[in-house]
């Protein structure tokens, strides 16, 4: 292997050479994921994936609640090296990965629970999910739950926020298999799955602007700490840059709360909500001039079009909305316009992805799928842009 060995690895070869020395024989316990652990100076998460390793190899054999002991039918040692990229065999072990996600419904993530459970399914792995709700709390105790069943690595979708989860970042420095969906974490090297949602938004925008709309608002919650928001809110900016309009920050409104997931499952939901729905009427009586919204979230325009109509506003012949996301409509042509995300790539793309970590691969990537642009009734659009596979 070039270069200094993981740190799972270290544990790896010193497990094996102490059998390979005589040092501990067939049939012996060896050390603990928690001795190993602390005399490595590293998380049980480093450790546990060594001897996941090992029995995996057939060297060792684990035992709930019991420990892990050398095997009596040692393989052969001269291809069991940590480095070996061998695939992994069918049977050598319960086979089980890992899916976090805040929450899924109709509208996203369901075709993508769909897809990641479908691929593992050909590949003849389990799938365990837990949702987060949003929470950060939530998301490191599903993370101790999913290590603590033994799953050989792990999908996320990570929760919003401008703080990375303590957990999540150790598993990208102790390079544990590990895939981000939907979004990446800014200057933190892990292989992610997402589309490209600064080109989406950047011609969801500009379809407003060719459609003859000069005042556009954006809408969404913070741009901070969460990647494909960030990239949206550019995605819109660079849609003016390129027609060579400036933007008025005043059309800017970035304080959406009540739609996250760890507001929706929150006590105080309604609270946020009613706060929502004032920063929106608020904004929409002092800014007549914007003809047309564009919003982050599905969610955001459902609140946003009931309050225009509460307001005497039609959609779309006084005002336009277009949106990320929207549930299908086989029978009706959908209400807003909108960027559907290829779900099923994106959840087949994690699949893969995670499983050649499984087997070997150390190259991280960030993996971009398709999109396609939408029509729907809630706009007047004079031509769309197309597929983007």
């Amino acid at each position: 292997m070039v270069g200094m060995s993981s740190l799972y690895e270290q544990i790896y070869d010193y497990i094996l050479n102490m059998i390979k020395e005589g040092d501990i024989k067939s049939g012996d316990k060896i050390p603990t994921e928690e001795e190993l652990a602390k005399q490595f100076q590293v998380s049980r998460i480093t450790s546990k994936k060594a001897l996941d390793l090992l029995s995996q190899r057939d060297i060792i054999q684990r035992f709930q609640g019991k420990g892990s002991f050398v095997s009596k039918n040692l393989p052969n040692f001269d291809s069991t090296s940590s480095s070996e990229s061998t695939e992994i065999k069918p049977d050598a072990y319960r086979k089980v990965i890992g899916f976090i996600i805040p929450d899924f419904t109709d509208t996203y993530g369901l075709d993508l629970v769909r897809a990641i459970e479908k691929r593992c399914a050909e590949l003849n792995y389990n799938l365990v999910l837990k949702r987060t709700f949003g929470l950060e709390e939530e998301e490191k105790k599903a993370i101790h739950s999913l290590l603590e069943i033994g799953v050989q690595g792990i999908i996320i979708l990570p929760v919003q926020g401008v703080h990375y989860n303590n957990e999540l970042l150790r598993m990208v420095v102790e390079e544990y298999p590990l895939v981000l969906i939907d979004r990446y974490l800014k200057r933190i090297p892990a292989t992610s799955v997402s589309i490209d949602n600064r080109k989406a938004m950047q011609e969801l925008t500009t379809l407003s602007l060719d459609s003859g709309h000069d005042n556009i608002a954006f809408i969404s919650p913070s741009v901070d700490g969460t990647s494909s928001v960030e990239e949206r809110f550019r995605g819109y900016q660079a849609a003016f840059s390129e027609k060579g309009k400036p933007i008025n920050q005043e059309h800017v409104l970035t304080e959406i709360h009540s739609t996250m997931p760890v507001h929706v499952y929150s006590e105080n939901h309604n609270i946020s909500d009613e706060k929502d729905r004032e920063r929106l009427i608020q904004f929409i009586q002092h800014h007549p001039e914007v003809t047309a919204y564009v919003c982050s979230e599905f969610e955001i325009a459902m609140l946003l079009n009931e309050l225009l109509t509460s307001m005497g506003k039609k959609v779309p012949d006084d005002i336009s909305i277009l949106c990320f996301d929207s549930p299908t409509f086989y029978l009706n042509e959908p209400f807003f316009t909108h960027i559907r995300q290829d779900q099923e790539a994106m959840g087949y793309q994690a699949a893969d992805l995670l499983i050649k970590q499984l087997n070997g691969e150390r190259e991280l990537h960030d993996c971009k799928v398709g999109y396609r642009l939408v029509p729907g009734i809630s706009t007047k659009i004079n031509h769309l842009q197309g597929n983007h596979e």
